[in-house]
């Protein structure tokens, strides 16, 4: 919390036992979204056809470095993504 430093306004305080939640309930979970699932999967489509594109250009066209360094950070935060929304609940 807080301190009030400006002390314009003054707000009664609650009483001690108002002052906390006692319990809290969930009424329902949080369903899976369709929508979210197609892009999901719509996203893991591009990301394969991305990494075909990089891996031939960088063969094509004879680049210094390796298509890893480029496919690897995209699958790593794809991955994270994706394993965030299926643990979400």
């Amino acid at each position: 919390m807080f301190a009030n430093l400006l002390r314009f306004r003054r707000q009664p305080t609650p009483s001690p036992e108002r002052a906390f939640v006692r319990e809290l309930t969930v009424h329902r979970q949080m369903g899976r979204s369709r929508r979210s699932e197609f892009w999901i999967v719509l996203g893991w489509l591009l990301i394969g056809l991305k990494t075909w594109g990089t891996f031939w250009l960088v063969e094509h066209y004879e680049m210094p470095f390796n298509a890893w360094w480029i496919v690897l950070p995209t699958y790593f935060c794809a991955a994270a993504c994706t394993w965030i929304y299926w643990r979400r609940n």
